[in-house]
């Protein structure tokens, strides 16, 4: 319950910051949207294709353990993401997103790890088969700015919040060991835009980063981007392929921590109405 009103009192906040930037914006005298659209609404929505890779780090012993050669990882598995946007002028987008990747491995250990887990760190010795899962999805609020458009372009800064899951299970073939997760929400800002190539074609980037994470207990510090090419073969349709690229850093306050990334490509459906 703690926790939720947490992250009440920052969804709150960022609000605030949102409407107090849009009455500024609103106050002022920009030039002409050039590359203007009735559509005030879209949603974006699609496949993740991400391997994972990275480490884990148990303060206990000061073992970090690779999430390729120790517990075997390194697969490529499919998620889903999904997206909205809601225009509030041609200038200013409000919208949230949503992603989520899950990955198992099954190894047989070749020495002794130290593995992060709660309520303490577990060893478990070599030649045992352990069974792992990762889990790491995340929920975010943003607002765009549009600082820049032309006929052919347009450009963004954006600001927002990210609520992050992720969790670490361990096990063997007869019973579960451990687990370990992170939830910390962390304030993020980015930038994005889109090159028109053709009529129907464009390309299209965004870059988020430079997060400061809200609780105090846990941390959560990210770096992701995203580029590819988006075709419209309708009014409100287009297909898009990309790639997406995804480095977090999961750290409690007993120092143990989660340093992922994911990386692969993207293919989504957006629908403008």
């Amino acid at each position: 319950m703690n926790n939720v009103k947490k992250y009440f009192k920052i969804a709150v906040f960022l609000i605030a910051l949102i409407i107090t930037v849009l009455q500024y914006s609103f106050a002022q005298n920009y030039y002409v949207y050039n590359n203007i659209e009735d559509k005030k609404m879209s949603i974006n929505a699609g496949l993740w294709s991400a391997k994972l890779t990275g480490t884990l780090f148990a303060p206990s012993t000061n073992f970090t353990t690779d999430l390729s050669d120790d517990l075997g990882f390194g697969n490529t598995k499919t998620g889903f993401y999904f997206d909205f946007n809601y225009k509030l002028s041609n200038l200013n987008t409000v919208g949230f997103s949503y992603f989520n990747v899950e990955h198992k491995a099954v190894k047989t250990l070749t020495r002794n790890v130290t593995l992060p887990a709660e309520p303490v760190d577990i060893n478990v010795a070599s030649n045992t088969t352990l069974f792992s899962n990762i889990r790491n999805s995340a929920f975010d609020l943003f607002y765009k700015r549009y600082v820049n458009t032309g006929e052919n372009y347009d450009f963004y800064g954006m600001i927002g919040i990210r609520f992050n899951n992720f969790k670490a299970d361990y096990s063997t073939n007869t019973a579960a060991l451990a687990s370990f997760k992170g939830n910390a929400p962390a304030l993020f800002l980015g930038l994005g835009g889109k090159f028109n190539i053709g009529s129907n074609l464009n390309a299209f980037y965004e870059v988020n980063g430079l997060s400061v994470s809200l609780n105090s207990s846990s941390k959560n510090k990210f770096f992701q981007y995203s580029l590819g090419l988006n075709y419209r073969f309708t009014e409100n349709w287009a297909l898009s392929v990309g790639y997406r690229y995804l480095s977090s850093k999961f750290e409690d306050d007993l120092n143990r921590n989660a340093d992922l990334k994911l990386q692969g490509l993207n293919f989504g459906l957006n629908l403008k109405f």
